[in-house]
C-alpha cells in the first residue's frame, strides 16, 4: 500500500469517526445540564441504568458506528448494497440524534418513543444491509443494536410508569 493510498484511508477512518462523534454530540449537547436532575427524578422501570451511564455508552456507541462508515465506505459507493447501507446508515444517525434531543432535550417521553420506534426500524434494516457485504461491519452493529433495543424497553416503561403517554 502506497503512502497516498494509506493517507485517504486514513482520512476517511477519522472523518467517518468524527462524522458519528459529533451526531452524538449533536445530540447529547442540549440534554446533559438537565438529564441527571429530569432522569432523576422519573420512575423507572427495573434495571434502568443511572444518567451517567448514558453518555458513556453513547460514546462507545457511536465511536462503533464511525468504524461501520469506515467500513461501507471502503466497500465503494458505487456498489447499491453499499449505497443503500450508506443512506440507512445515515437515517439511522438522525433518527439517533432526534430521539436523544427530544427524550433528554426537550423531555417528551411520548415523541420520543415514536422517533425510537423509527430509530429501532432504521438500525435493524441497516444491520441487514451492512451484512450484506461486511461481516465485520455487521459484528460491530450488534452491540449498538441491543443497546437501541435496551433504551426502547427502557423509554417504552418510563412512559408508560410515569403516564406520559400522550403528553408532549
Amino acid at each position: 500500500m502506497n503512502i497516498k493510498r494509506l493517507s485517504k484511508t486514513f482520512i476517511t477512518f477519522v472523518a467517518s469517526l468524527a462524522v458519528c462523534l459529533l451526531a452524538g454530540y449533536i445530540g447529547w449537547y442540549p440534554a446533559l445540564p438537565s438529564m441527571p436532575i429530569w432522569y432523576g427524578s422519573l420512575i423507572k422501570p427495573i434495571f434502568s441504568p443511572p444518567a451517567w451511564v448514558f453518555p458513556q455508552v453513547w460514546i462507545i456507541s457511536f465511536a462503533l458506528m464511525g468504524i461501520v462508515l469506515f467500513l461501507i465506505l471502503q466497500h465503494g459507493i458505487g456498489d447499491s448494497d453499499v449505497t443503500m447501507a450508506l443512506l440507512l446508515f445515515g437515517l439511522q444517525l438522525i433518527f439517533a440524534i432526534a430521539w436523544a434531543y427530544t427524550f433528554f432535550g426537550i423531555h417528551s417521553v411520548f415523541f420520543a418513543f415514536m422517533f425510537m420506534i423509527a430509530y429501532w426500524a432504521a438500525l435493524a434494516c441497516t444491520v441487514i444491509q451492512v451484512f450484506r457485504f461486511s461481516t465485520y461491519g455487521g459484528l460491530l452493529l450488534i452491540p449498538y443494536f441491543l443497546w437501541v433495543c435496551y433504551l426502547a424497553w427502557i423509554n417504552y416503561g418510563i412512559m408508560a410508569l410515569n403516564n406520559l403517554a400522550f403528553k408532549i
